[in-house]
């Protein structure tokens, strides 16, 4: 059955890390958060326009400059100061494929991303710490001038979604002339993606505060309707068990059987000596759904015939 579209979820911990700042109150630089309905307490996030950023720069190093649309700056739509836009050429480059772009003018074209994402964010409530800079002048002619950055430890959960039957095809509205590429090429920019967020670092502050950003434990699924089946379903527990992660499993294999028919093929990834219920999540698998290590789902997702 085709793939008509693909979710991913990832997990990893980050240490001490201000991946996204929100920008600066007085002296200080503070986190990007949002603030959950029910228990009123700040989760930090990492922007779906940042992530989008970072998996860009990651790619340009993978598939070369000549992949990636070069940013220009144009005037705004009324004529009125200028703007920086992408080259709005979904078929030579891959950035405008998967991540769409808006050219505007007569006609505007316009390409809604076949790869949509809402960033990161934590498992777990922001715990509030702060690193304090100073900027010190030996001779003492200027006083310290003291700065703040907000940061964190915990685990973040990215998702991201693929419309897969759209990547590669290009309409009317999207561009001029109607085109497309052919279908091995579509299948080596998905593959191309899933690798860089394999493989995914970058944010901000890194010079001071660098972590580890690539995923810990990753859901891969394939899918013959457009429906995110996981979304914020796959999750750890708040306990470490001989200082390992305890991964939800009944909360995912519920939402994995709720979704069945949806689902062509599901693959689970971690590093395995990170949890301490590895037995548990591989007795999950079955003919649909694959556990695997992180190194292995990504020599099987090179494999895979996507479209």
């Amino acid at each position: 059955m085709a793939n008509k579209g693909i979710e991913i979820v990832t997990l990893t911990k980050i240490e001490g890390a201000n991946l996204n700042s929100n920008g600066t109150e007085g002296v200080i630089s503070v986190l990007k958060k949002v603030r959950d309905p029910i228990d009123l307490k700040e989760y930090v996030r990492v922007s779906g326009q940042s992530l989008k950023f970072q998996l860009k720069q990651i790619l340009k190093e993978m598939v070369g400059d000549e992949m990636i649309s070069p940013v220009t700056k144009r005037k705004g739509e009324r004529g009125e100061g200028q703007v920086l836009v992408s080259s709005g050429d979904p078929a030579k480059f891959i950035d405008d494929d998967l991540f769409g772009y808006m050219l505007a003018g007569k006609p505007t074209l316009k390409r809604t991303a076949p790869v949509r994402t809402n960033g990161m964010i934590s498992i777990f409530p922001y715990q509030e710490d702060r690193d304090f800079g100073v900027r010190y002048d030996p001779s003492g002619a200027e006083e310290h001038n003291i700065h703040e950055t907000e940061i964190a430890t915990n685990i973040m959960r990215g998702n991201f979604f693929i419309e897969a039957d759209r990547v590669g095809r290009f309409i009317a509205g999207e561009v001029e002339n109607p085109t497309s590429v052919d279908k091995k090429e579509a299948e080596r920019r998905i593959k191309a993606l899933f690798s860089a967020i394999m493989m995914y670092y970058g944010g901000g502050h890194l010079s001071r505060f660098f972590t580890k950003a690539y995923p810990e434990a990753m859901v891969v699924i394939f899918l013959n309707k457009k429906v995110p089946v996981v979304g914020d379903n796959f999750r750890v527990k708040q306990e470490y068990r001989g200082g390992k992660y305890v991964m939800d499993t009944a909360l995912l294999k519920e939402v994995l059987l709720t979704f069945n028919d949806h689902i062509n093929k599901v693959y689970i990834g971690m590093l395995k000596e990170k949890f301490d219920n590895v037995a548990e999540i591989e007795k999950l698998g079955n003919d649909k759904i694959a556990v695997v290590s992180l190194k292995d789902l990504n020599e099987k997702l090179m494999k895979e015939e996507i479209l």
